[in-house]
């Protein structure tokens, strides 16, 4: 088994399992708070003046059990579909990143944005040159700047919404190609609806206040960083899905297979594909498949990557990595 598949392995130790699962009941437990008590609700809200001049920090945890959208009637029709949707691509991404890089981009993203909106308020509201003009307007119009959604308050109100949103971005950089069908009729890519996310959070920032935009700096930058780490990984294609129970189904029909000692899988007939090679020159190579043998001696372009499924030191090329049996013990 590789260094690093070992340490990816390790380091899952330490992550929360089914993260996934507690994005959309916190969001449901944020609907079950408002229709209940709307008076505790708001003490989960996170307004940066009541942060930090009446220290109330639990706001800075607490806001992840606020609500992403409004309280209409289409919102709760639709709303079981959208938590199923985010349910299922934070699936994906545990099972692509592994448990402890996606606990680290969940929680890295809720930390980053926390540290950016608390020194924005305390500059806002303590240490920058309106700071006293902006403490007593907070305290004396609390009813109107509710009323106009001003930005120290409906910012906050909304950094639920900017949070999903930066969840969906992330898959997009790995399932990108995955089929989406926008009102259940028009089929999209992932990665377009991505880039109208981003452009929908760049008009935000331009169109918005102060903490709006912090909340966008740091809901984004997290993003951009995991983009960049994870630019190589991708999402198994429909292509990849087809070929895969395709395969599922083939190997169904056929008798179980047996393994060589050098853990390559050995096949009945003639399924599987051979090569021509020189054998000493073989023995050199440093990646070889389990299911065909290929090596990056065969094919130098050829990407080899192990399975988190397959128990034991099993690598397959990138025609095979969707589409193996699994290996059980």
């Amino acid at each position: 088994m590789s260094k690093g598949f070992k340490r990816k392995r390790d380091l899952d130790r330490y992550g929360i399992p089914s993260l996934y699962i507690g994005i959309p009941v916190c969001v449901i437990v944020g609907y079950i708070f408002l229709i209940l008590s709307p008076q505790l609700y708001e003490k989960l809200c996170l307004i940066p003046y009541n942060v930090v001049i009446k220290h109330e920090y639990w706001r800075l945890f607490t806001w992840i059990f606020t609500v992403p959208y409004g309280m209409d009637l289409l919102t709760f029709i639709l709303l079981p579909i959208m938590l199923y949707f985010y349910y299922s691509i934070g699936k994906s991404l545990e099972q692509l990143w592994g448990r402890f890089m996606f606990n680290l981009y969940i929680f890295g993203t809720i930390i980053l944005t926390d540290i950016l909106v608390l020194i924005g308020a305390l500059y806002y509201y303590r240490w920058g040159p309106m700071a006293l003009s902006n403490t007593v307007d907070f305290s004396y119009n609390w009813t109107d700047l509710i009323q106009t959604n001003s930005d120290s308050i409906y910012a906050g109100l909304h950094i639920t919404h900017y949070f999903l949103i930066s969840i969906f971005l992330a898959f997009t950089v790995i399932g990108g190609d995955s089929m989406v069908y926008l009102y259940f009729i028009i089929p999209l890519k992932m990665k377009w609806l991505g880039y109208i996310d981003l452009i929908y959070m760049v008009y935000l920032f331009i169109s918005g206040g102060f903490f709006s935009r912090l909340i966008i700096i740091g809901m984004l930058a997290n993003y951009f960083i995991y983009a960049f780490l994870n630019r190589k990984k991708t999402a198994p294609s429909f292509a990849d899905l087809k070929r895969r129970a395709k395969f599922n189904n083939a190997m169904k029909r056929r008798p179980k297979n047996t393994y060589n000692e050098d853990g390559t899988i050995q096949f009945r007939g003639n399924s599987r594909v051979t090569y021509s090679h020189d054998t000493a020159q073989q023995a050199n190579a440093i990646h070889r498949c389990a299911v065909c043998g290929i090596t990056e001696l065969d094919s130098p372009n050829m990407e080899f990557r192990f399975c988190s499924k397959c128990e034991g030191n099993y690598e397959y090329c990138s025609e095979h990595l969707y589409t193996h049996q699994h290996v059980r013990s």
